[in-house]
Formats: structure tokens, C-alpha cells, sequence
């Protein structure tokens, strides 16, 4: 039964008006309630223009065709929907960062969050597969955000071009340079990308201080750190993490931030907890490393706003 129900349910989201009449029912009686069903969260997904209000009173806005899942996400959950874990303490960072790096972007909901949590801040989106790039940008002029500039290219340790393995249709919710991370997906194809350094990237755009780094490409992280050595030493920036248990690049980030004097924090809903190495967890897959704890790195940078 619950086969027939799901089938119906994928149907139902990909045809209008029924979609919409359908999820804000359905979201109207969960509202109401307080119930919540998570069969049909995972398999109704909202089409079109998903509008969340964030604790600043400015509205994030996402659209989608049914078919990516962080909007859906949103729709039923809210703002604090998608990664709860890590979402509210990444508004908190974003909203004192001038600088903010989202790399990984996907459909741009960090990026939206940093881009509408300080205003008077800018924000730098990659993404470098062409349909979520465009869905990225059509996001952005969704939130009529200015001070956000996305850039349709991979980042890693060196200036290349490179093979970017994804599943051939749609908008994959995994996808990377990395061959060995994609290798047991179904439909895998690859597309060729452009792959840039943080550090080179910095200095062609003058960036002279770099607050807040955003960082999910799937296994390739420690890469991504490794292309961005002399602005990690410069401005030793707070990032934000996944880690991806199994997949290698636990000792490998460890490696280049330790030195820093970078400390570990995995997001869980109880908050972030300090680590002592970075383990990737089953469950909880971000992490943020600062060089300062969480609640004295605001207070530091609240005071050098005010200076």
C-alpha cells in the first residue's frame, strides 16, 4: 500500500494546481495540529516559490520544480528545516562576516542565508555543475540579493580543468570531483569543469580578509583547504564543514588546521560540541573549526565591529 501511496504522491508533486493545493492543504492541517507526517515531507515535495521567514524579518525565498531537497525541506519545516544542526549558528556567523565563501553552493540556501543575514557583507558562490549553477542564480535573483557573486566553477588545490562526476539528470544531491566518492552511483556520467584555488581566487578579487568559509564537496574538502593555505594563515577564517564519515579526509583536515590552531566542533542539535579529532559522525555531518569557541568568537567580532 504504502508503494501505491508513495507512487501516487511523486505523481502528484510534479503536476499543477494539484501540487499546490495539495501541500498547502496538507501544510495547513500540520500547522494547525502541530502533526506532522514525515512519509508525506519525504515524498511531496513543493513546486515552485518556497518562502521561509528568517529571525532578521527578511524573507529567504527558494524555487523548485519538485525536485531538489532542500527546498522541501523549507516548505515543511521552515527556515531551520534543512541541516537544523547547523543553520541557526551559521546565521549567527554569517550575520558578522564581510567576507563569506560558500563552496559547494548547490541551490544556494547557505549563500542565501549569509547573503541575507548581513546585508552590507558579500558573499561568493560556487557551483560548477550548469543546471544547479542556474537554479543557484535564478535563487538569487528570486531574493533580489546584490551583494552575492556566483562563480560556475569547482575549487580544489590547484587551477585546472577537470572531469565533475554526477548522475546524468535532474539535480543531484551528490556530486564531486572525486571518481572513488561517485563511483556506486547509478546513471554516473561527468561533465568538464573549471577548477580554481581559494588563494588565487582571493587575490585576483582583492580580498583582503576572508571571515566565514562555507565548505560541502563531497570527499574533497581537504583539498579545497589545501588551495587556500595562504588565506587560512592570513585570516584563519571560521568555517563550516561537512565531513563525511569513512571517506579519508578526517586526519587529512586535521592536518592542515591543527597547525593553525584551528579547533573542532561538531553541530549536533544539542549545539556544538568540542572534538578532539575530527571523526565524521553517521548522522550529524557538519563541522565547524574556529580558533576561538563558538560563544567568545562572537563576542570578538561584535567588538571589532563596534571599533
Amino acid at each position: 500500500m504504502n508503494t501505491v501511496v508513495k507512487n501516487g504522491l511523486i505523481r502528484l508533486r510534479a503536476s499543477q494546481p494539484f501540487n499546490a493545493l495539495a501541500t498547502s492543504g496538507l501544510k495547513g492541517i500540520f500547522d494547525a495540529t502541530g502533526l506532522k507526517s514525515e512519509f508525506v515531507i519525504r515524498h511531496l515535495h513543493r513546486m515552485g516559490t518556497v518562502e521561509c521567514d528568517l529571525p532578521n524579518r527578511r524573507k529567504l525565498r527558494v524555487w523548485s520544480k519538485a525536485d531538489d531537497w532542500v527546498s522541501n525541506q523549507l516548505y515543511w519545516r521552515g527556515w531551520q528545516g534543512y541541516e537544523p544542526e547547523t543553520a541557526s549558528l551559521f546565521l549567527q556567523y554569517a550575520s558578522r562576516s564581510n567576507v563569506t565563501i560558500d563552496v559547494g553552493a548547490y541551490v544556494g540556501f547557505f549563500t542565501l542565508l549569509a547573503a541575507h543575514a548581513n546585508p552590507a557583507g558579500r558573499v561568493f558562490s560556487f557551483e560548477p555543475l550548469a543546471p544547479v549553477y542556474d537554479r543557484l542564480r535564478r535563487n538569487i535573483e528570486l531574493n533580489e540579493l546584490t551583494n552575492v557573486e556566483c562563480i560556475n566553477a569547482a575549487v580544489g588545490e590547484g587551477e585546472a580543468t577537470a572531469d565533475f562526476f554526477h548522475i546524468a539528470n535532474g539535480l543531484p544531491t551528490s556530486s564531486s570531483l572525486s571518481h572513488e566518492f561517485m563511483s556506486t552511483a547509478n546513471d554516473l556520467t561527468s561533465s568538464s569543469v573549471k577548477v580554481v584555488t581559494l588563494d588565487t581566487f582571493a587575490a585576483n578579487r582583492g580580498l583582503k580578509q576572508v571571515d566565514l568559509l562555507k565548505i560541502d564537496t563531497e570527499s574533497t574538502e581537504p583539498d579545497v583547504l589545501r588551495g587556500a593555505a595562504k588565506l587560512l594563515a592570513r585570516d584563519r577564517p571560521n568555517i563550516f564543514c561537512e565531513v563525511l564519515k569513512g571517506r579519508g579526509a578526517e586526519g587529512l583536515l586535521e592536518k592542515i588546521l591543527k597547525p593553525l590552531g584551528y579547533r573542532f566542533y561538531l553541530l549536533t542539535p544539542e549545539g556544538a560540541q568540542a572534538r578532539e579529532r575530527i571523526e565524521g559522525h553517521p548522522e550529524w555531518l557538519n563541522y565547524l573549526f574556529a580558533t576561538e569557541e563558538p560563544g567568545n568568537a562572537g563576542l570578538r567580532q561584535a567588538e571589532q565591529a563596534k571599533a
